[in-house]
């Protein structure tokens, strides 16, 4: 009988644990229903209207909803400048820190603060990273009718590149190149988004961009089809899938230091899609924020409406993003100091 009691006990003290549990796990979901529930949730974007970055999360929005609890509505705040560091500093230092407020920021927003390049007042390892929609890869692209067709004519031959600001890539690839490669990229700042670039391209003020192929894909795609534009090289670690005959940059140089920090600056496509955030949000917020933005990237109307879009959709975990944040910070300070000397921050 003794023997009898003893093996009772254990699943009835299984069952009382597992009650406890799943009431913690209760509790901590309704707290955040509670919180979320009848809320606004403004989504920071880091750059201006009408880019891809706005196109994303407009379009995730809703799934996001369906899925975080307490439902919340979804808006967008547009906050371009500085390369991102405008709406980075905002999310650090000024944005409500209780999961109200999120943001998609620039892939080089944590680069940028090793940098220190553009007035950075923000520790990019205080955010948390919730997902990516995309694995985004990048490219130099020109104008055909610039008549430079390889990364080699581009150092015969200057080419005017469009640039949002100092802290973005659109100015730091090419300036890296230019004192690596010995390129002749000269860069015109100050559009407001890849949405403005390209309407520069479009007005013939610039020929050339560096920056995410996708944003051609989605809202140039006569470019490609009218076979106006010419790829020069892939900003990436390997070539892109679509274009296998166009090499990376790290193809173009035996150098150790220009590989390292090529390899440095290509390789940040997981956080070219990816929402934060920002510091000291409870953790129970950031958990079900990360739940629920990946069932949304997941979920199947998603999947298709980007599809139908012909946006590029591969999916990021959070996990993945969080490591690459780990390996920029431990970053050589003398690579990065070779960037810095590169992009003009010091002698």
């Amino acid at each position: 009988m003794k023997i009898h009691k003893c093996i009772t006990a254990v699943p009835v003290l299984a069952l009382a644990l597992s009650a406890a549990f799943l009431a913690g796990t209760d509790a901590r979901a309704d707290a955040v229903a509670d919180f979320y529930k009848g809320k606004t949730v403004t989504i920071v974007v880091a750059a201006g209207p009408g880019g891809n970055y706005s196109v994303y999360s407009l379009l995730l929005s809703p799934y996001w909803k369906k899925y975080l609890p307490g439902h919340p509505t979804f808006i967008i705040q547009n906050m371009g400048g500085a390369g991102g560091t405008k709406a980075a500093n905002y999310l650090a230092n000024s944005a409500p820190n209780d999961g109200s407020y999120i943001g998609i920021l620039e892939s080089t927003t944590p680069l940028n603060a090793r940098l220190r390049a553009t007035g950075v007042k923000y520790d990019p390892s205080k955010f948390h990273y919730l997902g990516g929609a995309d694995n985004t890869r990048s490219m130099f692209t020109v104008m055909k009718s610039a008549g430079v067709n390889t990364l080699e004519e581009a150092k015969t031959k200057q080419l005017l590149c469009g640039a949002t600001g100092k802290g973005s890539t659109t100015y730091v690839t090419p300036s890296v190149v230019n004192y690596f490669l010995g390129t002749k990229f000269k860069m015109i700042l100050g559009y407001r988004g890849m949405n403005g670039v390209n309407a520069a391209i479009d007005k013939g003020e610039v020929n050339c961009r560096a920056a995410v192929f996708a944003s051609i894909e989605n809202s140039r795609p006569h470019w490609i089809t009218d076979k106006m534009i010419v790829n020069l090289a892939a900003i990436d670690t390997e070539r892109h899938p679509d274009y296998p005959d166009v090499p990376t940059l790290l193809e173009m140089t035996n150098d150790p230091d220009a590989k390292a920090v090529l390899t440095l600056m290509s390789n940040n496509g997981v956080l070219g899609r990816a929402w934060v955030a920002p510091p000291n949000v409870p953790n129970d917020r950031v958990a079900a924020l990360r739940e629920a933005f990946w069932k949304g990237f997941n979920d199947p109307k998603a999947q298709a409406e980007m599809k139908q879009r012909k946006m590029r959709a591969d999916p990021v975990r959070w996990e993945v993003q969080q490591k690459t944040l780990v390996e920029i910070a431990a970053t050589p300070q003398r690579i990065i100091d070779l960037i810095r000397k590169s992009i003009g921050l010091i002698k």
